[in-house]
Order: C-alpha cells, then structure tokens, then sequence
C-alpha cells in the first residue's frame, strides 16, 4: 500500500502534460456522468407539459369570449336578416338583404387569409386588440344606419374585419398550444359560438321591440366590448406558454403564401370543409326565414335559433371530446352520415307543415352541425404541424367563403 502511494503523485506527474480529456475520468465518477447531455437530447430539459398548465385553459377560455363576438354573431345573422326584411329594409327581397349577411360571412374570412401568419409570427396579443376595436365599432355604426348600403358597408365590410380576425385568432391559439387534448380545448372554445347563439337572438328579441334597432346594436356593442376585453387579459399567459415554440420556423414575411396547398391532405381536407361550411352556414342562417315563410311567426324563428345554440353547444362539447378518441375525420363521417339522416327523414318533408318537428329538426341539426366547429380545425390539425396550425387553418379558410358566397347568387 505504502508503495502505491508513494508512486502515485510520481504517475499523476508524469501524466500531467497529457491532455485533460485523458484524466477527465479520473475525476468525475461514472454515477455523475449525464449520458442525456448529447447534441441530439439537449432539449429534452427543456420539455413541458403546456396542456396541463393554467395559463393554457385560460387561452381556452379568451378563445371561447373572442368565439362569442365573431362565429356567436355569425349564427345570430337569422335574427338579423329577419328584422331587417321586416323593417329598416322592408322594400327589399329577402334576397337582396340576403346578401348582406353573405358579404360579411364571406369576407369575414377571406381577408384573413394571411391573418394565420401574422398569428404564428406574433400571436394574439397584437390581434386580439385589433378585432375587439373592429368588433365594438361594427355594431356602434350600424346603429346609425338607415339605407341599404349603410348596411353593407359597415356590418358586410367593416364588421368582417373584426369578426374574422377574431375567429382566426381563437382557433389558431388552441392549435398552437393543444395536441394531445386538442378536441377537448376546441370543444369548450367553440362553446362561445353556441352561447353567441343563444345571447344574441334572446337579446333581441327583448330590446327590438322596446328599444328599436338603434339602441338595440349600440347594447350589442357594449357586450362585445366587454368580452373581448376580457378575452385579451386572458390571452397574457400565450407568450410565456410558447417561448420555446415560437423560434420554430417563424414566417420572414407577411407575403402571399400558397405552400400549403402543395399538401394533398390539406387540399382534400379542406375541400370537404367547403362543403360542410356551404351547408352548415345556409341551414343555420336562414332557419327564422324558413319558419316565417311556412307560416310560423317572428317569435317562433327566434325560437329557433335559441334551440340551435342550446343544442349545438351540447353537441360541440361532447363530441368535440370524441374527436379526441376516434379521431376527427371518423367522427366527421359518422356525424355527417346522421345528419343525412334526419334532414331527409324529418326537414325536407315535415318542416313546413309542423311546428314541432321543426322544433325537433333544429334541435338535432343543433347538436350534429356544432360539431363541425370542433372538427374542422381538428381534421385540419392533422395535415400540418402545430407551429404551422394557425397558417394553414387560415388557407383551409379561404375555399369556404368563396362556396358561402356563391350561395348568395
């Protein structure tokens, strides 16, 4: 022993020159050495569980206020388009006012085509403001006006602006922080389109014929005020949530980008996503026009769209939540399949003839069509990865409202 000692310091000296990496063993023990320090795991560390995080949920529900004032008011136009057939514009077709909610539901969109890169590059703390100032402002000029084209330029022109970047904002912030629990999050985010659904017409219903239109939208206007300002205090937490995805492939420019349709799954994916919008948006819209004309009244159309929203929040929960197991595009044939179902069984043949299977009617194409809310991003989801989300949900949008338009004509 003594004799190992003593030639040892002679050894460690003789070996000093030598490179560290040879003595570098020596001094950290094997236990201590990290073999997950790699070039290829050195992020590893940096992984978190986002869709467990408080921050996360509090997105969902600044997406579900923001869904409120824009796709809410989108199933409300019914409402809208009735009472101006009825009143302010009286002298016109119901397809010449027809066309109002047309433009805004076209445009609503279809300006936003390059709101999913914006997103992506910046996220919802510069669009949130943008859309609630459109949103509010919308409603506060239309209570001032009288004419035809009044009509068209601020809720079919100025109202889309707001509307849709508040749409696209919503969805694209629960596609760039879910995967895993995606539909879930979808689902209770696009609850805000049901209770918009349902708030908006019981609204009216109550303030048309006691306060008139103009105070009527300038109370619409209040309330959106108030939720989308809520809804940009809750989007605070998105910044903190995605530092480290944000550095991912972040677009250099704001100029025209087809990339995605180079995608055959997206191109299909949002082909059939046209043709959902087409029929979803036609049905939903005119269901108080459909009621007055088989000789229902004004009280039963706004009836209508309260079961509309009542049932089509239930039904974007739930299966929504299904998504999440099944897959969304099993869940979209099956739900499409059953719609097929009853509007050849119950809505082509009984709808003008009595009330209470149309009653029945709404309440199921509530339940099934609200599920297209959730489905549609969750089957665009799988054609693109989450740091893209935002940008090709934007594009998906942009077939829809051309097939909405044409709807009009």
């Amino acid at each position: 022993m003594e004799r190992s000692r003593s030639t040892s310091p002679t050894l460690f000296r003789e070996d000093a020159a030598t490179p560290d990496i040879e003595s570098a063993p020596t001094s950290v023990p094997p236990s201590q050495i990290d073999l997950s320090a790699g070039p290829d795991n050195e992020k590893e560390p940096e992984k978190r569980d986002i869709e467990s995080d408080a921050g996360a949920w509090l997105c969902v529900f600044a997406s579900m206020l923001f869904l409120i004032s824009s796709y809410g008011f989108m199933n409300s136009l019914g409402t809208i388009q009735s009472h101006l057939t009825l009143n302010e514009l009286s002298g016109y077709s119901v397809s010449q006012v027809g066309w109002i909610s047309g433009t805004y539901l076209f445009l609503s969109l279809i300006f936003n085509f390059q709101i999913g890169s914006i997103l992506d590059r910046y996220g919802p703390q510069i669009l949130g403001p943008i859309a609630a100032a459109f949103s509010t402002v919308t409603f506060l000029l239309l209570a001032e006006c009288t004419q035809y084209w009044h009509f068209i330029l601020c809720l079919g022109l100025f109202g889309s602006i707001g509307s849709g970047i508040g749409a696209v904002t919503a969805i694209g912030v629960i596609g760039k922080l879910f995967t895993r629990r995606r539909g879930l999050a979808m689902g209770i985010a696009v609850m805000g389109t049901s209770l918009g659904g349902i708030i908006y017409p019981m609204m009216l219903r109550a303030t048309f014929g006691k306060l008139g239109w103009a105070w009527s939208m300038r109370l619409v206007a209040l309330v959106i005020a108030c939720i989308t300002s809520l809804g940009v205090l809750c989007y605070l937490p998105f910044r903190r949530l995605t530092e480290g995805q944000q550095t991912v492939q972040k677009p250099q420019s704001f100029s025209l980008d087809l990339s995605a349709f180079k995608s055959l799954s997206f191109v299909v994916t949002a082909l059939g996503i046209c043709m959902v919008e087409f029929v979803n948006y036609g049905i939903s819209g005119l269901l108080p026009t459909i009621a007055r004309g088989a000789g229902f009244s004004t009280e039963d159309g706004y009836t209508l769209l309260s079961i509309l929203g009542a049932c089509s929040c239930l039904g974007r929960f739930s299966i929504g939540f299904v998504g999440d197991k099944v897959g969304p595009f099993n869940a979209m044939i099956t739900t499409m399949f059953v719609i097929l179902v009853f509007i050849s069984s119950i809505f082509i043949p009984f709808s003008t003839t009595s009330a209470s299977l149309m009653y029945t009617f709404t309440a199921l194409w509530g339940y099934c069509s609200g599920s297209f809310y959730v489905l549609s991003p969750l089957c665009t989801g799988k054609t693109c990865e989450p740091q893209d989300y935002a940008r090709y949900f934007g594009r998906s949008l942009l077939l829809g409202k051309w097939l909405v338009l044409c709807r009009r004509l």
